[in-house]
């Protein structure tokens, strides 16, 4: 059966998928490049779909140099110019790890520049797009890395460094991703928790945002205060998690272990 194009439909209204955290990198080992293929095949799926939001972190670096693009990414890159050309939305949210890849992927996909908290109208919701790296943990040198790297200073000193110097300082930083631990995964339940539950609307106000979605943690779990809905991506380094937001309603899915959800 043919998919239905998803230009026909209002934006607003069509179905949106949802992936963060997959930390690609320019030189993939034997499980990378697994992981790699089933998010080409993810791709895929998204091209019946109205929305794709990449919600950070899909490449573990990127550093945008002005007349040269780094190596490595050329596949997902491909696979998302499919998407787009079968008429799906693309939004991009820059992780702790690829902020600078917002511009280029403005001008390849036409995604918007988002700042750090963006809203986007999918799924019959208001959807507060977000990546969520500093949101639940008070950090003050996490936090002055990451206005660094969003200041055009730090963006300057960055293109004086040689691309393998950045390269390998980036790597070093960056350390190794991992899926939470349980006892993590409860703390970051309990706090996630305690912050929606600051954002709840005052009694006869009209709430600006119905859920949000994050990555970052790597974890997947939704919690709710009063007329708010906060849902984490699992990521895509254990199980490969995605998100699936249709008719209003959000499902946190496996890409290999979950059936293909029905996009309509």
């Amino acid at each position: 059966m043919a998919a239905t194009m998803p230009g026909m439909r209002d934006p607003a209204q069509a179905s949106a998928l949802f992936v963060a955290d997959t930390h690609f990198h320019l030189r993939p080992d034997a499980a990378e490049r697994r992981r790699r293929d089933r998010f080409l095949d993810l791709c895929d799926l998204a091209s019946r779909a109205g929305h794709l939001v990449l919600l950070g972190d899909l490449f573990d670096f990127w550093f945008d140099y002005p007349h040269f693009r780094l190596r490595g990414y050329e596949e997902v890159l491909q696979a998302l110019d499919r998407v787009r050309a079968a008429g799906t939305h693309l939004h991009f949210v820059g992780g702790n790890h690829d902020i600078w890849a917002a511009p280029y992927m403005q001008e390849r996909y036409g995604c918007a520049i988002r700042p750090p908290h963006s809203d986007l109208a999918a799924g019959g919701l208001r959807v507060r797009l977000c990546h969520g790296d500093g949101m639940f943990k008070l950090d003050w040198a996490y936090g002055a890395f990451r206005t660094v790297v969003r200041a055009k200073a730090g963006i300057a000193i960055a293109k004086s460094l040689h691309p393998e110097l950045l390269f390998a300082l980036s790597t070093w930083l960056s350390g190794r991703s991992r899926c939470a631990t349980r006892d993590e995964a409860a703390v970051i339940e309990r706090r996630a928790a305690t912050w929606l539950a600051t954002q709840v609307s005052p009694p006869g106000s009209e709430p600006d945002w119905d859920l949000m979605i994050i990555g970052h943690v790597h974890h997947g779990f939704t919690t709710a205060a009063g007329d708010r809905r906060l849902a984490a991506l699992p990521g895509w380094l254990g199980a490969l998690g995605y998100a699936v937001l249709n008719d209003g309603r959000l499902s946190l899915l496996d890409f290999e272990r979950d059936p293909l959800p029905d996009l309509g």
